[in-house]
């Protein structure tokens, strides 16, 4: 609670230094005035940072092309009341007492009776997967669809079958089912336990791989750094000059904090027409930024509980998807481990894009790829002790500082009496509905180390902590 009360004090300072009146929004390379043309400078009264503002300010005099085009950007979350996902052999349990109060208690009884050694909900553990998922979609929604892509406008069906691959189901191609099977595989992650940026990228990288028809050719990835090796990429290129290439680069770019050295290059990554935007990495902070105005990131929040698909349900599954809401967040609050991607579609956009990064500080074109870089370091952002044979790792199943905005489980309970319709809002800081969970005396595990790359301007360092 108390992180959570500094970073809200630390906006409202650091707000204090943000100019008012119309600036410019970006969002995944796409440049928008704050505010129509026909508007003017008298009908916004959005560009503030403030607290009060994050709660009150509404975005109607925004201008609709950005709105537009937020709305029609692909966002997965927290679901409940999905197809069970079996625990693991020394894995979490669902029924610890940490689970039961991150979810409403009498549907974590009833699924208790149920299937009381599975998970049907993924709320207090899932985020990294849902903003991976967020990621993952749009891309495949631009290399299918194309960057101009706008939902109601006679494509949603071609958009529907990118959607269903994310249905929670085992039989979806994206579920997060599916992104928990290659967890487990992959980097020993077990149903239960929290993703960091290289699991994710790693399920991803391998689901695109079983599934060849998606839109994507190909999925390189580097775990610790922003690399990428040409001879990687000639080898794709060479084969088809068209392909579609998904580059996932998980980076650390600081501490506790991006260090400012990279801010502006954070702000050129989503500024880049071959951005899909970066997942966050680390628990209670995974966010999927899409894009910034001023030195304000703009996010998609995966905290926010939905239920699983469901046939007869009021609400559609594709509805879901898309949101009518986006927060803001302070470059300076961003957490420093996050996973950016970049979708090249064809070698032309692969030698351009060679030349955008040039000048990078944080992502950079080597000749050749050394052997076995990523073995050594290959779990920079995430707890060691996770792959320590016989040792389960407690941290999975209480995250320091986790958070669900419970408002949205309320909206779904039977007696809840809310809004009818959602609208634009223009949240300055993280959910205002919310409980905050997770408590370090709560640990079972006495001592916990972690070992972390961390790029400090233009220096890697490794670091071990303790907790």
């Amino acid at each position: 609670m108390m992180e959570l009360v500094q970073r809200i004090s630390q906006q409202l300072l650091e707000s204090t230094d943000q100019p008012t009146g119309p600036r410019e929004y970006v969002v995944l390379g796409e440049i928008y005035s704050s505010v129509c043309a026909d508007q003017g400078e008298e009908g916004s009264h959005v560009g503030s940072s403030g607290f009060l503002n994050g709660f009150l300010a509404r975005n109607e005099s925004l201008n609709q092309d950005f709105l537009s085009d937020v709305q029609s950007r692909l966002q997965f979350t927290y679901r409940t009341k999905f197809v069970p996902i079996p625990r693991a052999a020394g894995g979490p349990s669902p029924l610890s007492f940490h689970f039961l109060i991150r979810e409403n208690p009498l549907a974590t009884i009833e699924n208790a009776i149920h299937n009381p050694d599975c998970f049907n909900t993924d709320i207090g553990w899932g985020c990294m997967i849902r903003t991976g998922q967020s990621l993952l979609g749009n891309a495949l929604q631009i290399a299918r669809l194309g960057r101009d892509y706008r939902v109601h406008q006679g494509r949603d069906e071609e958009e529907h079958e990118i959607m269903d691959w994310f249905i929670d189901s085992p039989e979806a191609h994206f579920s997060v089912h599916n992104f928990v099977s290659e967890g487990l595989s992959l980097s020993n992650k077990k149903p239960g336990e929290w993703f960091g940026p290289a699991a994710t990228s790693r399920s991803i990288q391998s689901l695109l791989n079983r599934f060849p028809a998606s839109g994507i050719d190909r999925c390189l990835i580097s775990v610790s750094s922003g690399d990428v090796y040409e001879d990687e990429v000639r080898q794709t290129f060479a084969e088809n000059e068209n392909a579609r290439v998904l580059l996932l680069l998980g980076v650390k770019l600081g501490v506790n904090a991006v260090n400012e050295y990279y801010w502006d290059d954070v702000k050129q990554i989503l500024a880049s027409k071959f951005s899909v935007g970066i997942a966050g990495g680390r628990p209670s902070s995974s966010l999927y930024f899409i894009g910034y105005e001023g030195n304000e990131l703009i996010y998609f929040d995966p905290h926010t509980p939905q239920p699983s698909f469901q046939p007869n349900a009021s609400k559609s599954f594709y509805e879901t998807c898309h949101t009518t809401s986006f927060g803001k967040l302070l470059i300076s609050g961003l957490d420093p481990s996050m996973l950016i991607g970049i979708l090249l579609r064809g070698k032309d956009q692969w030698l351009q894009w060679k030349e955008e990064v040039k000048t990078s500080k944080i992502l950079n074109v080597l000749d050749t790829k050394p052997c076995d870089l990523d073995v050594v370091c290959e779990d920079d952002m995430e707890s060691v002790n996770s792959s320590l044979p016989g040792k389960h790792n407690d941290r999975s199943t209480l995250v320091d500082g986790d958070y669900v905005d419970i408002k949205a489980i309320l909206q779904h309970s039977a007696g809840y009496a809310g809004d009818a319709e959602e609208e634009f809002q223009d949240v300055q800081c993280k959910k205002q509905q919310i409980m905050v969970m997770g408590d370090r005396s709560f640990s079972y595990n006495s001592v916990d180390v972690e070992v972390e790359k961390i790029l400090v301007e233009q220096e890697t360092i490794h670091i071990a902590r303790s907790n």
